[in-house]
């Protein structure tokens, strides 16, 4: 078993407990510093110490944790915790592994373990899936584009389905599909975008993905058909 060596970076000593507390339970993390100072967290990780996982609150002074993501080794991996929902747009592009609201429940917390030892076992090094965050409630969610099914269109929401489970994102499927495009998402009905790669099958009505039958509108079958032709034996 792979032992990760993970620092904690929070200049309120009580949430660092809080993180320290959860990481407990998982006996393959080993905590190696915790850190109130963000400066001395900057110099320790600019040192070269192995480090596989951070951490870091943001609204802290002189070093941000926007800051220490921007400059720290891209082998070393992030988790960004704050009290402030409005920081979560700063920290988009940043490809952290996930953004946790205070207070971190145990189960929120275990969900960001499992995404961080997922991208340890199934991506290259240095290599993030493409993904985005879906605001839920007071949490955001990292969602990873390989693992969505279909989006369906609700009015002024899109839900995004994930196997069994789904969440709910206060965006336009017109705004969605922009976003997609790049990842070969294709708008098939009026209220359905899909990942073309998931289709196993299509009947001129319907497509097929894991199971569930997704309408195809009249005005998006030819742009379909066109896909499905090039990709043919």
């Amino acid at each position: 078993m792979e032992l990760y060596k993970t620092i904690i970076i929070d200049d309120e000593p009580l949430a660092i407990d809080v993180i320290a507390h959860h990481l407990k339970r998982f006996s393959n993390f080993e905590v190696i510093k915790t850190f109130t100072d963000s400066v001395e967290a900057f110099n320790f990780l600019k040192e070269g110490a192995k480090v596989d996982l951070v951490f870091t609150d943001i609204a802290m002074p002189e070093i941000s944790g926007i800051e220490l993501v921007k400059l720290s080794r891209s082998d070393t991996q992030f988790i960004i915790t704050t009290s402030f929902s409005e920081y979560a747009v700063e920290s988009f592009d940043l490809e952290v592994v996930d953004y946790l609201l205070k207070p971190i429940s145990f189960e929120r917390f275990a969900k960001a373990i499992s995404r961080f030892e997922s991208l340890e076992n199934n991506v290259p090094q240095n290599t993030l899936a493409p993904s985005f965050f879906v605001k839920e409630g007071d949490e955001f969610v990292k969602i990873l584009v390989k693992d969505i099914d279909y989006i369906e269109g609700l009015k002024d929401y899109a839900k995004i389905v994930i196997g069994n489970n789904h969440c709910l994102a206060l965006k336009t499927l017109k705004s969605i599909e922009e976003t997609l495009s790049a990842y070969q998402f294709m708008r098939i009905h009026k209220s359905y975008i899909v990942p073309l790669a998931k289709i196993s099958q299509y009947n001129g009505r319907c497509v097929l993905i894991n199971n569930t039958e997704i309408p195809v509108g009249s005005s998006y079958r030819e742009a379909l058909k066109a896909y499905l032709n090039s990709n043919k034996l």
